[in-house]
């Protein structure tokens, strides 16, 4: 069974070349594997790599993928090193065609999730190659080596029409898309159905999907919210304005910090929980005071893998149960806000014009490029006979909003 424990930040010595000195250095704690209560050394390595080397910002897809493929090997008793000379019975090739495409097609996981997995898959085997890990060999080598032309679309297209990069065989295509069609949001049919099903969901759930769904906030920004964000307000305003970002704790993308509105009602919900008993008694389970709002029954801030496993379960409940066909990931969840909040201010009593509009929905989601932000103003005039320029999300999700439950 594999683990994985954040480790703190440690201390190190170095060993200055050429000379006896010796001094030590501050190195940041990462994800740490472990496989049946065995330190996974490779991956281990990988991941010091990536946060103290690479000095990456945000290996959360090198955490998922990784895991992934490891849970996959183990589920299938098979060995990261070994590689029959049957391409098909590689584990890179199984866990490409058995997981990945697999899930692809049941709608789990989106053709770039996949393809961003297989090539940190990928990436993973060149940095053990590289720091004499695992030897390759003709027969014995996890994937081929590549060299795919692509088109040139900048300025100098003219000129240099085609250049060639270095893949493998293992990547998955992602097929091209309209800016348009790559957002999902919920219709209103599928945000009643899914309120439905969420209410049946732990508080903890709730709160996080509202989070995403009325707030705009991505996945890794609702597990981060923290503690001290959290108040008690009248119920004479309707919104709560607040700032997030690494100054108080929440991992936004890029470090930046934003504005964001939370309802009124979301915010009393979540103050709520936070002097609640049980909200307590799970932190008590832990070493230390827990600044994020979220906490799982084994005393730990909540994760996006957690998340994402929950999400799974509820799609699965109203796909088997309720007979549905829901095609949706967790961060459509913040598509559907971006495009529901969009309308409602596009809305002709309230007489926003749709550049300050777009402003306003910029500004609490967090785009950086205001073309993203367009995406969402081009899908609703595309399909404006399915949103109505009113705030729907209040009004659907307010049973689940006002109502406490402890499932």
């Amino acid at each position: 069974m594999l683990t994985i424990v954040q480790s703190d930040d440690f201390e190190t010595e170095i060993q200055t070349p050429f000379c006896g000195t010796k001094s030590s250095i501050q190195l940041k704690g990462f994800p740490t594997f472990y496989e049946n209560g065995e330190y996974v050394t490779a991956i281990n390595l990988w991941m010091n790599h990536l946060i103290n080397v690479k000095r990456a910002k945000n290996i959360n897809s090198n955490v998922r993928a990784i895991s992934r493929y490891w849970r996959f090997l183990e589920s299938h008793k098979l060995s990261w090193k070994d590689f029959p000379t049957i391409k098909s019975n590689k584990p890179t090739y199984l866990f490409r065609n058995q997981d990945l495409l697999a899930a692809v097609k049941a709608g789990e996981l989106s053709n770039s999730t996949a393809s961003i997995y297989i090539n940190h898959v990928i990436k993973f085997y060149e940095w053990a190659y590289y720091e004499g890990l695992i030897q390759f060999s003709k027969e014995n080598k996890p994937f081929e080596v590549e060299f795919v032309s692509v088109k040139t679309t900048g300025m100098l297209a003219h000129i240099n029409r085609n250049y060639v990069v270095r893949s493998s065989d293992l990547r998955i295509k992602v097929p091209r898309r309209t800016p348009e069609q790559s957002l999902n949001p919920l219709t209103e049919d599928e945000v009643k159905l899914y309120s439905r099903a969420l209410k049946k969901q732990s508080i903890e759930f709730q709160i996080h999907q509202l989070l995403q769904l009325m707030c705009g906030l991505r996945i890794e920004e609702a597990c981060t919210f923290p503690v001290s964000l959290v108040k008690r307000c009248n119920s004479d305003t309707y919104h709560v304005q607040i700032s997030i970002g690494p100054h108080n704790g929440v991992n936004t993308k890029f470090g930046s910090v934003r504005t964001i509105e939370v309802p009124t009602v979301l915010m009393n919900k979540m103050h709520r929980y936070l002097i609640s008993e049980r909200r307590q008694y799970r932190e008590c389970k832990g070493d230390k005071p827990i600044a994020e709002l979220l906490i799982t029954n084994r005393g730990k801030p909540y994760t996006p893998n957690a998340i994402q496993r929950h999400f799974n379960l509820t799609r699965s409940h109203i796909r088997n149960e309720l007979n549905v066909h829901f095609q949706h990931r967790t961060h459509d969840l913040r598509a559907t806000y971006g495009t529901f909040r969009l309308a409602s201010l596009l809305d002709e009593n309230i007489g926003l014009s749709p550049f300050d509009a777009m402003s306003l929905i910029m500004g609490w989601m967090g785009h950086k490029d205001e073309k993203t932000t367009w995406r969402y103003l081009n899908f609703i005039n595309r399909n404006k006979a399915s949103i109505r320029a009113v705030c729907f999300l209040d009004q659907v999700m307010d049973s689940v909003v006002n109502e406490y439950e402890d499932p």
